[in-house]
């Protein structure tokens, strides 16, 4: 029974060396991505659209049992946190540029029940140091915070710990901007060149000429090493000017022609690469004048495949770590309880009702069905209970209408078959008065009587061509 292999992560004293550039690694990791999400106005916004798109998500407990009370008890715990469940989901989603999310579950007894109280956020850059059993299981986390900057040991059967990536077991998961480094690293050194050569641009290349007989050398005190000052901090502004003693000579030299390498296609190529990274490329659409409403769709179907993912991995986190442990504090089995969370993106209506007209005549639809296509559609939100009574009353109306089919049915089976029925030649109105006809015995009147009105007109139609024939014209 016991495990002989290793997951092979790259860790020492509980410090994980898996990434192979080591300012991607650890503290120095977050300063670099914190950096990214700060300073990058693509990073940004790509982690904005993150955002912004799952906090539309609607999260519920699901169970394979109904009326299950389990549900309720998860509902309240919910509810008594201290702050809304849309914080704790925007504080898991720093996982996207760390890599991971760490929360410590506080709880706290009401009544006879034991509820959350709050799932407190733990800094990425908190972690000092990992625990790990024997067999590269996770054991918790030293956390070394401000202010006091104490170690303090936190277990793992009380933290949440979101991943983007289970990779070799790996406590930190990976960023989604780690495919994005390079690409930030050469945009934010290319755009600093491009500012450095606009500036010199638009005051040109000061040059000083010193006078024969200047003193040079080292010195801080010589004429070389005052003009090089001077050029140094020459700037095109408000107060632009320069003071040159006697014989000194200054000049501006410009550009000698255009750039050879345009640097906002280059920035603009690497800020793609970002997007590219997260399939969030779709956000650079209609920036250039290019693009389609084909090719937004597809690429806003990928983002919204990457972010279904994302809340996959939030429910089926908090589902396993979650869930169980208060079910269990509470004396219940935590078996066939679950979290769920609606799609993520919005429904293309008219295909959905396309989908509807092929396959609606093949499925029974129930109150929750209508629940939830009326939030795909955006319609006003009904009560389940409500929509149970509705339907319950259409049931009711049709059996009595059944009913009343077949006790008219009753009323009727005494009535003459079509052998006791005489020829329509010889039906009187009389007849008629006395025995009306049921609607299938009048049907069959009016076909027959359709039927020979057309022969005769037929037959009438052939005698008078027929005459025509004969006749002489003139």
């Amino acid at each position: 029974m016991a495990e002989l292999g290793s997951t092979g992560l790259s860790e020492f004293s509980g410090q994980i060396q898996e990434d192979f550039l080591r300012e991607l690694r650890g503290r120095e990791a977050y300063k670099r991505y914190n950096e990214m999400r700060l300073n990058s106005p693509i990073i940004s916004a790509m982690l904005i659209a993150y955002e912004q798109a799952i906090r539309k998500v609607s999260w519920e407990f699901a169970s394979d049992e109904e009326n299950d009370p389990r549900i309720e008890l998860l509902e309240e715990a919910r509810d008594n946190l201290t702050y809304s469940w849309n914080d704790h989901i925007t504080e898991a989603l720093t996982m996207l540029p760390f890599g991971h999310s760490i929360f410590e579950i506080v709880y706290e007894r009401v009544g006879s029940k034991v509820l959350w109280r709050k799932f407190a956020p733990r800094g990425q850059d908190t972690v000092f140091q990992w625990g790990f059993d024997g067999e590269g299981g996770l054991t918790g986390f030293t956390q070394m915070a401000a202010p006091s900057y104490k170690t303090i040991f936190i277990p793992i059967e009380k933290m949440i710990l979101y991943r983007t990536r289970v990779e070799k077991n790996n406590p930190e998961g990976r960023s989604i901007l780690r495919s994005a480094w390079i690409p930030y690293y050469y945009a934010k050194h290319i755009g600093q060149i491009e500012a450095i050569t606009i500036e010199r641009d638009g005051a040109g290349l000061p040059v000083i000429k010193l006078p024969q007989g200047a003193s040079t050398g080292t010195g801080s005190e010589t004429d070389q090493a005052k003009a090089e000052k001077v050029v140094r901090n020459i700037r095109n502004d408000e107060q632009a000017g320069v003071t040159l003693p006697f014989g000194w000579e200054i000049e501006l030299l410009a550009s000698a022609g255009s750039k050879q390498i345009d640097t906002d296609k280059v920035i603009r190529r690497y800020e793609s690469r970002m997007l590219m990274s997260a399939l969030a490329q779709f956000l650079q659409l209609g920036q250039d004048g290019t693009g389609s409403l084909a090719l937004s769709r597809d690429q806003t179907d990928f983002f919204n495949m990457s972010v279904n993912s994302l809340a996959d991995i939030i429910a089926d986190t908090f589902t396993k770590y979650a869930i169980p442990r208060l079910l269990k504090l509470n004396g219940y089995d935590p078996k066939g309880v679950r979290m769920e969370h609606t799609p993520v993106g919005d429904v293309d209506s008219m295909m959905l009702a396309d989908v509807l007209q092929k396959v609606g005549g093949m499925v029974t639809w129930n109150a929750e069905d209508e629940v939830w296509l009326r939030s795909l559609l955006g319609m006003p939100e009904r009560d389940v209970e409500q929509l149970r009574a509705e339907q319950e009353e259409d049931r009711a109306r049709q059996a009595a209408i059944t009913q009343g089919i077949k006790a008219k049915a009753e009323q009727t089976k005494d009535m003459p078959t079509d052998e006791e029925i005489p020829d329509e030649n010889d039906m009187s109105a009389d007849y008629f008065m006395v025995n009306p006809p049921d609607d299938r015995k009048r049907l069959k009147f009016e076909n027959d009587f359709r039927k020979k009105v057309a022969a005769s007109l037929l037959r009438q139609k052939n005698k008078i061509l027929k005459a025509a024939k004969g006749m002489k014209w003139t």
